[in-house]
């Protein structure tokens, strides 16, 4: 009995693999395939040979601090490999879940739930757009996890990565495993942020700084500004980082440990313009190609810079490679006539070569490919709105037109935005109140020539009813301390204050939620607060001066 129990398990996991790979794994795997106890991996149908990669969880403290929201990322990686897939959860030595995931890329992450050993666990996994198709050698995937409200020991985080090479089938894609524990930290000295040299730099970046101060730990994360950059630990008192392009002016220096406690030291770096010689076209070889693009051409000329664009006509030509006096690129769909060639280097100074490439052929029609919310997102009725990116070719005199469906897209009954100049890929979208569906879907559509193309969302979307905040009270004490009134709060929603999690939020109903520990060096400025619930919805900012 107990051998053919054995062997009926075998035969039920290599059919839940096999159905998982036909029917989910592009759209998600099934619950419970991490590799945690209790749990599979579908290691048994994905099973190809020499495997070399691995996958790794990133952004984890070495102790997690009650209540605290982590910003994590999962990586997959194998040379060669086309095709991504991961699952994550983190679990109690108890077999529970510990702690919520927390979505922040819905058009690549997903959440699920499972109970193996009937006990209830929470997932983190790729979404349908997630696979990230023809992305090669590594991918990944951003989260949030925020640490249980109390210490509950030991948390183990299992994840397992699928690195495949997108032709069809399993016999050559990898799982890889990982597993990493953290225990919960008491009393952790919060680090500070005392000089830096040096204390200026060009606009462009590039400048190496040594931050000084106390209590610096290995993965703490340094911002400059508003852009987080890679920071390299040296010890307690010492961490080095590349500054990032920036305009020019002073801006904050601010370092995060892994537990989320925080030093700033204000208008502590200086930007510095520095004006470079203006770019140059001499001549454009070959100057003339077809209007369906495609034609390589070199840019000879001066004073050209690393990271600089060419338009040829209405859309911007692909680069290849770029000197200071060549440049090689490949030209787009444009309509027949004779277009300017124009250069323009990163610190916006311009060069022009009138009438210097002459398009060939017949009008070009409109292409467009929608790449955002593309199935499985969630989007705020009612709240913070949401980004629709795609992709378009197209000429200058194209239009285009965003709309929305509500029925899994029969119909689209909600125009969004019409007569989009053509040069448009993005478009901020604040759902109104009101509309509220599992079944949505977006459109873009484009005109040109008489002709429409559109796209579509290839999955539904969620429309959501989202948080509201009808009134915020702070009280400023050693730290400020938020009471948040409003509507429609879930249990475990989390207070953002300027784009970030703040490191307590306590739920006590629908109508009202408290945050404290906000840093005392916010008192006296204007923040952003928000409210994000677990299901992805998130409220409309309001601004307050505590």
């Amino acid at each position: 009995m107990g051998k053919r129990k054995i062997k009926l398990i075998a035969l039920f996991s290599i059919l839940l693999c096999w159905v998982s790979l036909v029917y989910a794994f592009s759209s998600g795997p099934p619950p419970s395939n991490t590799g945690a106890p209790g749990e599979s991996n579908c290691s048994s149908c994905h099973r190809g040979s020499n495997p070399t990669g691995n996958v790794r969880i990133e952004g984890l403290p070495q102790a997690y601090v009650a209540g605290t929201r982590y910003n994590l990322t999962v990586t997959v990686s194998e040379t060669g490999k086309q095709r991504w897939g991961f699952q994550i959860t983190a679990i109690r030595d108890d077999g529970s879940a510990a702690g919520t995931f927390m979505i922040t890329d819905s058009s690549m992450t997903q959440m699920s739930s499972g109970s193996p050993g009937g006990r209830s666990r929470m997932y983190i996994q790729h979404s349908p757009n997630g696979t990230q198709r023809g992305k090669r050698d590594t991918a990944s995937f951003k989260f949030d996890w925020v640490a249980p409200t109390s210490d509950v020991g030991r948390i183990t985080f299992f994840v397992a990565g699928n690195a495949a090479n997108n032709d069809g089938s399993s016999g050559n894609d990898n799982i890889y495993l990982a597993n990493v524990a953290i225990m919960a930290g008491s009393n952790v000295p919060a680090p500070t942020l005392t000089s830096l040299n040096p204390i200026s730099g060009p606009a462009a970046g590039g400048t190496e700084i040594t931050l000084t101060g106390t209590n610096f730990v290995t993965g703490a994360t340094v911002t400059i500004d508003t852009t987080r950059v890679n920071a390299t630990f040296d010890n307690a008192r010492n961490l080095r980082v590349v500054t990032p392009p920036h305009a020019p002016g002073t801006v904050d220096i601010i370092v995060t440990n892994p537990d989320g406690q925080v030093a700033r030291l204000r208008n502590s770096f200086t930007y510095e313009a520095v004006q470079l010689p203006a770019p140059s076209i001499s001549n454009i070889s070959p100057n003339m190609g077809p209007t369906s693009g495609g034609t390589m051409v070199t840019i000879m000329g001066t004073n050209f810079a690393a990271g600089a664009s060419v338009v040829v006509g209405s859309r911007q030509a692909t680069m290849v490679n770029i000197t200071e006096t060549q440049i090689t690129a490949i030209t787009q769909p444009n309509n027949p006539g004779t277009v300017n060639v124009v250069v323009t280097n990163p610190d916006g100074q311009v060069s022009t070569l009138p009438g210097g490439f002459t398009f060939v052929g017949e009008p070009v029609g409109g292409m467009v490919q929608l790449l955002s919310p593309n199935g499985g997102e969630v989007l705020s009725s009612g709240g913070a709105a949401f980004t629709i990116n795609w992709m378009v070719m197209s000429g200058a005199s194209a239009t285009q037109r965003l709309e929305l469906s509500t029925d899994g897209g029969q119909t689209f009954s909600t125009m969004i935005m019409d007569n989009l100049d053509a040069t448009e890929t993005s478009f901020e979208f604040a759902v109104p109140p009101g509309i509220n569906t599992t079944n949505a879907r977006i459109r873009i559509s484009v005109i040109e020539n008489g002709a429409v193309t559109s796209d579509t969302s290839d999955g539904n979307f969620r429309i959501l009813p989202a948080p509201t905040i009808t009134n915020v009270a702070p009280t400023v004490t050693s730290s400020i301390k938020l009471k948040i009134t409003g509507t429609m709060f879930q249990s475990g929603a989390v207070i953002e204050v300027n784009g970030a999690a703040i490191p307590s939020t306590k739920f006590k109903s629908a109508t009202s939620l408290i945050g404290k520990k906000v840093d005392r060096n916010l008192a006296g400025q204007q923040i952003k607060v928000r409210v994000r619930n677990p299901d992805g919805t998130i409220s409309l900012e309001r601004l307050i001066t505590p």
